[in-house]
C-alpha cells in the first residue's frame, strides 16, 4: 500500500491531501530526513509554493510532523493569520457562552432566592425590594 502510495508522485495541481498523504507514504518508507529531502525536491521542482496545495493544513501537517517548513508565500502568510485571528475571536465566543451561563444561573438563583424570600416572609421581601427600587432611599427616611 505505501508503495503506491510513494510511486503516485503529486504534481503541481495536485491538492494538498495528495501531498499529505504522499509525504506521510516517504516518511513511513525511509524516515524523517529522507522524506523531507524527497519531499522538498519535489514541491520545488513542481513549483509547490505557487499552488492550490499550499495551504494552512498542509504547513502545518509538514511542521507537526516532519519539522519541516515550507513558505506560505505573502498572501498564504497573511490568511494563517486572518486564520489565526478567526479561531481567536471563535475561542473567545465559546468562553463569551460558558460566561454568559454563568451570570444567567447567577441572575436567576438570584431571584429564585427572592421569590423564596417573598414566600417566606412577605413583608421584609417587599421590605427589601423596596429599598433595592429606591436605591435605599425608603429605608433613609424614618417611619411614622
Amino acid at each position: 500500500m505505501s508503495r503506491e502510495r510513494i510511486i503516485n508522485i503529486p504534481r503541481n495541481n495536485s491538492s494538498d491531501s495528495v501531498w499529505i498523504t504522499w509525504y506521510d507514504a516517504l516518511k513511513n518508507k525511509f524516515g524523517r530526513k529522507k522524506a523531507n529531502s524527497l519531499f522538498t525536491a519535489n514541491w520545488d521542482a513542481q513549483g509547490g509554493s505557487g499552488s492550490d496545495a499550499n495551504t494552512r493544513d498542509l504547513r502545518e501537517h509538514l511542521k507537526n510532523k516532519g519539522k519541516l517548513e515550507i513558505s506560505g508565500g505573502f498572501t498564504g502568510e497573511l490568511k494563517d493569520k486572518v486564520f489565526d485571528v478567526g479561531n481567536w475571536i471563535g475561542d473567545s465566543l465559546v468562553v463569551g457562552k460558558y460566561v454568559g451561563y454563568a451570570l444567567g444561573v447567577i441572575v436567576l438563583g438570584g431571584i429564585g432566592l427572592f421569590v423564596y424570600n417573598l414566600a417566606k416572609d412577605p413583608e421584609k421581601a417587599v421590605k427589601v425590594g423596596s429599598a433595592i427600587a429606591t436605591r435605599g432611599m425608603s429605608e433613609a427616611v424614618p417611619k411614622k
